[in-house]
């Protein structure tokens, strides 16, 4: 009967080592396996965002950046008009008071006409020292603008390739 028992014994250890070299290998087969699928899946997300959505992403701030870029133009084209215009209204206000000035040739005359071409002079000076300092601070607010859509995108596509890869 020991005989027996330890026969019996000897033959469970055996089909336990068979069972458990055939679950060993099927695991490894199945690591394999898994391994292969998740390259594959990885190769796949990493082609599809690179592109697609990286082009979208550049594609999206290409176009704000040129619609930055055009309002900054047009603030910039807005300003020189304006300053174009005043330094006109200047010289017709000059041309004006040199005429006055001819006609009325007395130090008296010439010292009102000084005074009124003085204050004159000073309004059209703060009237583009305005218009400049608009035109800064539209610069400004584009280029603003622009920083924010740039850290946007960064930011976005830091979070999806974290994402992705679990970075």
């Amino acid at each position: 009967m020991a005989e027996n028992e330890k026969s019996v014994t000897d033959k469970a250890a055996e089909l336990a080592g068979e069972a458990k070299a055939a679950a060993t290998e099927k695991l490894t087969d199945l690591k394999a396996e898994a391994t292969e699928v998740i390259g594959d899946l990885k190769a796949k997300a990493s082609e599809l965002v690179s592109d697609e959505k990286i082009n979208e992403v550049k594609a999206q701030a290409a176009e704000k950046i040129a619609d930055l870029k055009e309002d900054a133009s047009e603030a910039v084209e807005a300003a020189k008009a304006k300053a174009q215009e005043i330094a006109a209204e200047a010289s017709a206000t000059i041309e004006g008071l040199k005429a006055k000035a001819s006609e009325y040739v007395s130090d008296e005359k010439i010292s009102e006409v000084k005074a009124q071409a003085a204050e004159k002079i000073e309004d059209l000076k703060e009237d583009a020292a305005e218009a400049v300092e608009a035109a800064k601070v539209k610069a400004q607010e584009i280029a603003a603008e622009a920083s924010e859509t740039v850290a946007e995108v960064t930011e976005k596509a830091k979070g999806f390739w974290s994402k992705l890869f679990g970075k």
